[in-house]
Formats: C-alpha cells, structure tokens, sequence
C-alpha cells in the first residue's frame, strides 16, 4: 500500500520560489500570461536570478520563472528598471537530514496555500502547498487546504529529517507530490481506494488519493466544514504519504521494509499543528503491538523473520484479503495482513533503535549502498550483506526478540508458512 523548519516561498501552477529585488515604481495591476495560457491579474513587484515577482488582488505573492511568461510579458518585463538578465530559477533545498535521531520534528506555521485553478463547471478544483498539489471535484478553498496541509507537509519534513538520508522527491515528470482528493467514496474506490480506506498510494498514477472524510472535511452542498480527524486515519495517511516520499526508491527495496519503513512514521506521535513527536513511544509501541496482534495478549506473534524479509509483493497483497480466525476482533475474522505489517513495522523500529550500536548505522550504510546500486544488482544479497551480517535467521531472531524486549515488546516467532507464494511470484 502502497530541528529547524525552512519556510518555503509557495507556488502556482506558473510559480516557484527565488530571490527578487522590489520594484521601487508606483504598482500597477496588469494581466500575466503563461506559455500554458493561464491568466492572473497581478502588480509587478520586481526580478532576479530569471524569475519575475508579482502580487495578487489576493494579496498572495509569487515568484514566476521568466520562461514560463508568454512572449509578450517577457517584453513587458525587459523594459523594467527592475529587469535582470536571465538566469536558471532557483527553487528552495530540501531540509537536509539530520545526523542524529530526532526527539522532534514540526513545520514552523500553517503551511502556505494558493489557488491554482477553481473550475466549478469542470469541477476541478487545484491548491497548491509548499510540496503537494491538491486536485479535487469540490471547491474546499486555500484556508481549509492550509489546515489539513499540515499533515502532509509535516510528513513530508519528517521523511526529509530522518538520518536514513532518503531525500524525499516527486514523481518523474512532478513538481509537486500529487494528491487527489474525493467528495464521494464510490469516486475515491473507483480511483482504486479500498472501501473504508483512509487513503492509498498508487504508484503507476503517481498519485495518493484520499475521501475527504479522512481528512476531516465535510461537504454540505457548497458549505465545507472540518472536524478532527481521528488518530487512524492519520496514520493511513501518514503511512501512505511516506510511500510517496520514497517512490524513487521502491523497485529497489524488498517489500517488508517498504511497508515497515511506512509504518515507522505512525508510531511517532502526530499534533494537529504539524509535529511528530518520540516522546511516548514505548506507550505507542505497545498499543501498536496489541493492536496488530489482533487484540490478544502478549508476546505478540511475528512472522519467521527468514519468510517476512524474503517475503514477494505478491503475497504480500494476496494476506490483505485472505481471512483468518482473531477471536478478539470484531467479528472473530481478520486478515493475514495485520501480522504482516506488525512484523514489518517491529521489525524496521529494531534495525532503526536496537541493532548494533542502535543508530540505525546498519541500515544507512545499506541505503546508500541501494542508493549508488547500478542495474542489475543483487539487492537481496545487499539486505543480507548489511543487516544479517552473518547471522542466520535464528540469530537474528534472537537478537530481534532481545531488543524489542528493552523496548517493552515481547515477541515470539511463528513457524513459516503464514505467507504462502502468491500465483502471480
């Protein structure tokens, strides 16, 4: 299923940050035109370093790379006292990660919100935040977008910050990660959502939908409203923002780390203000555990580790449906996939906190391995290479079992066999 804060200069579907000069001339209102043929009413403000900045009746600021003026603009502005030669646009880094783990990470404010494109007849509705594009069929306005924009930002911060280094990028052909966001859970199912789902990530759309419910957003006619989301939706979100961050790095990893990495992040604490906080995490860990053990008492159950790491993609989406007794769920049946991604998840929090010097070191030096891989390479082998180090399953185990142990789990090891081959392996 797929510690300081740089505040970004946001854009539109023209715009991206860079340095300007003010224009020291009275403003005038004058209509801009893009090579795409979109249109803004704005005042010259001033440029520099290729980019042109202007100001909306809004009262919104942009900084407009000049080649993605029309022809007559850029004539327009080369005529300005202001005018600089042209240069590359310069958009903000990437905060960069940091060489310790955490205690803390939040965004400094409300992430900043513009109005791309509000279409009522086409109903396509289009915001943009520092890094995510928003498209939706209902009209939610910048101010809604700005609040539940927190999570995806904070998110991505977090996945920026985290010493694993992992460099969090859009799509090939993005500039923004996209997110599409859905009034009616039948349009958000027939995107690929699964019913009930808080979200999911599709990486052959490039894309991560979303039911507005999840977000907190509700639609009385042209009315929108937000309620408090709810600490499960959060963490679907903030599970499948973090496939999102990683998509460069996907056909790479084996799948129970891409899953395990994805569900580190939710057993962080989240705010509603844009801050994930490791103060707790034991408490979190624990409730983490009882609830993907079904509910049922400790130790928790976790996968053979040699079937969990070798596990295909294939069987592991073949567990999200395959029902199982859990006498302790609403119902008795649950699926396969709760020990899968307890496992995964334990698993990925012991390399990360408990694995040799517990720095995660282990696990940095395999991703920069994957990272300079060539084609062709055996990444299974590099898996084995950095994080078995020798050790058989069995000893692995064992050194797993004694370090979620001082982090308050209990677990014991079911044999093989949970997670037969799919068809499709």
């Amino acid at each position: 299923m797929m510690p300081h804060f740089r505040r970004w200069v946001v854009t539109s579907a023209l715009f991206c940050a860079g340095v300007f000069l003010l224009n020291a001339q009275q403003p005038a209102w004058r209509s801009w035109k893009s090579t795409d043929g979109r249109v803004v009413e704005a005042v010259f403000l001033g440029v520099e370093a290729g980019g042109v900045k202007i100001k909306t009746r809004a009262g919104a600021e942009f900084v407009v790379p000049l080649e993605r003026l029309s022809a007559e603009d850029q004539a327009w502005v080369a005529q300005q006292p202001a005018a600089a030669p042209p240069a590359a646009a310069a958009s903000g880094p990437a905060p960069a990660a940091e060489k310790e783990w955490p205690r803390s990470v939040a965004i400094a404010d409300k992430p900043e919100v513009v109005v791309v494109k509000e279409d009522a007849e086409a109903k396509k509705f289009i915001y943009r935040s520092p890094h995510y594009e928003f498209e939706c069929d209902s009209r939610l306005g910048a101010n809604v977008v700005r609040e539940f924009g927190r999570l995806f930002e904070a998110t991505y911060l977090l996945n920026c910050m985290l010493p694993l280094d992992l460099k969090p990028k859009p799509e090939p052909l993005r500039e923004y990660f996209l997110a599409r966001l859905y009034t009616n859970e039948e349009d958000y199912m027939k995107s690929g959502g699964a019913p009930g789902s808080a979200g999911v990530y599709q990486r052959g759309e490039k894309a991560l939908s979303v039911p507005l419910k999840s977000l907190g957003v509700k639609m009385v006619g042209s009315r929108v409203s937000l309620d408090k989301t709810d600490d499960d939706a959060n963490a679907t979100l903030i599970h499948e923002i973090t496939h999102q961050m990683m998509n460069h790095w996907l056909a790479r990893l084996p799948t129970w780390f891409i899953e395990g990495s994805a569900e580190y992040p939710t057993l962080i604490e989240y705010f509603p203000t844009g801050r994930f906080s490791w103060t707790g995490i034991r408490r979190r860990l624990e409730t983490y555990a009882a609830q993907k053990n079904y509910y049922e008492p400790m130790p928790f159950k976790m996968l053979d580790l040699q079937e969990l790491m070798e596990i295909k993609s294939a069987a592991w989406s073949a567990a999200l449906t395959r029902e199982i007794q859990a006498p302790k769920v609403a119902g008795g049946v649950a699926t396969q996939s709760s020990q899968n991604y307890g496992s995964a998840g334990l698993l990925t929090y012991y390399f990360y906190h408990h694995d040799g010097n517990g720095d995660a070191g282990n696990v940095i030096a395999w991703l920069r391995e994957v990272e300079a891989a060539e084609r062709g390479t055996d990444f299974a082998a590099l898996m084995k290479k950095h994080l078995l180090r020798e050790r058989t399953y069995a000893q692995l185990a064992a050194d797993v079992k004694k370090g979620l142990n001082k982090a308050g789990i209990d677990v014991v090891f079911e044999p093989p066999g949970k997670n037969p081959a799919a068809t499709a392996e």
